[in-house]
């Protein structure tokens, strides 16, 4: 198979160049899938370009053994639900996920869960049918991910934080559920709450560090605190980094603010 030098080899080509070679009915999955559906990557993941795609074929097919890109073979169940980037046919993003879930370390398969039901609207009922069509011994490791599992999640790195502090016996902090303030014109929407005792949690990417985020970030501060909040912030590198002690800051401030646990 030949790709023009004008094509750029992305993730997504790649699947499609082994979905044309594939037995009929076959879909993508795995990493390039991931990234073709803009889902959250497993933390610390290598660049899928890295590795071959990975397509997954109808039960009772037998694929014949192809160069360049992996074949899973019976493990679409009949009812498997298919989607389309750009004509490509890939695992719904909820397939996907379930799938993912036992090739994933915990921490990331909730992200990637997160992720899922951000996109589909809160739709925990269509997750939850794709777990049912895995195979009956990978569904129980599904259903724990799934368990833990948030709406409104913006980011693999607030999910990790929520985690953290959870695991660390923290109650656990709504994600971006409410605006501050509560009524009238709403002015922040804070990435972690504990709304009892009115304290929030931002977590910034790289990106805060340009001059005019810093001046909104400045604004967004204000206004929370002006509300009677008290806001946290800790950026997404000492989550990564220095978990215990983003644990221990954001613990100290609740506890400060009357938070007993």
């Amino acid at each position: 198979m030949r790709v023009s030098r004008g094509v750029e080899w992305t993730p997504l080509v790649q699947l499609q160049c082994a979905l044309l070679a594939a037995p009929a009915g076959a879909l993508g999955t795995g990493p390039h899938a991931v990234v073709a559906l803009a889902l959250p990557t497993p933390f610390g993941a290598a660049d899928p370009l890295s590795s071959d795609p990975v397509v997954a074929v109808p039960r009772g097919v037998r694929p014949r053994h192809l160069t360049g890109f992996g074949v899973r073979a019976d493990r679409l169940h009949p009812e498997t639900r298919e989607h389309r980037v750009r004509g490509v046919r890939v695992l719904s993003p909820e397939d996907l996920w379930a799938q993912r879930c036992g090739e994933l370390d915990e921490e990331s398969a909730v992200a990637l869960g997160d992720g899922v039901l951000r996109r589909s609207r809160d739709d925990r009922a269509a997750m939850l049918a794709a777990l049912e069509r895995l195979p009956p011994e990978q569904q129980a490791l599904a259903r724990r991910v799934l368990d833990q599992v948030r709406y409104e999640v913006c980011s693999p790195v607030e999910t990790r934080l929520r985690l953290l502090l959870v695991r660390a016996g923290v109650p656990e902090p709504s994600h971006f559920a409410a605006p501050v303030p509560r009524e009238g014109r709403a002015e922040v929407w804070p990435d972690l709450q504990w709304e009892s005792v009115r304290v929030a949690v931002e977590v910034d990417g790289p990106h805060h560090a340009d001059d005019e985020q810093r001046e909104r970030d400045l604004r967004r501060r204000r206004r929370t605190e002006h509300h009677g909040w008290v806001q946290v912030v800790v950026s997404s590198r000492e989550v990564m980094r220095q978990p215990d002690e983003v644990v221990r800051w954001v613990s100290d401030e609740l506890r400060r603010a009357g938070l007993r646990w």
